[in-house]
């Protein structure tokens, strides 16, 4: 028991540092939603996402799979955050972009905030 609690302690301070780690965009608000096709979904946002793939070429959109459960929730809060104001603040993945639109970030994590 001690030494599980001893790991876990080790874990925890070398990881810390990777849960504060500043998001790829942070309380960006959104300013155009763009849905096309039957999986493709792409946004953009008032502020860069920094860092990106370097197929992203304009710095402030991000994309998602819409006909996923994940993407459903995305949208859900996308739209949400468009109508009420809030803000987002997320990560894309920074080796790879959308499949679906192939010149944005491709979304892997979302928050909204008011």
């Amino acid at each position: 028991m001690k030494r599980s609690f001893a790991l876990v302690a080790i874990v925890s301070i070398f990881a810390s540092p990777l849960a504060c780690s500043a998001a790829d965009f942070e309380n960006c608000k959104v300013t155009e939603i763009v849905s096309a096709g039957i999986n493709n979904a792409h946004v953009a946002i008032d502020c860069a996402i920094d860092p990106r793939p370097a197929c992203a070429t304009p710095g402030n959109y991000f994309g998602f799979d819409k006909s996923t459960e994940e993407g459903k929730q995305y949208m859900s809060m996308i739209l949400t955050a468009f109508a009420s104001g809030s803000t987002l603040t997320g990560y894309v993945d920074n080796a790879q972009c959308s499949p679906y639109q192939e010149n944005v970030a491709w979304l892997k994590h979302l928050r909204m905030r008011k």
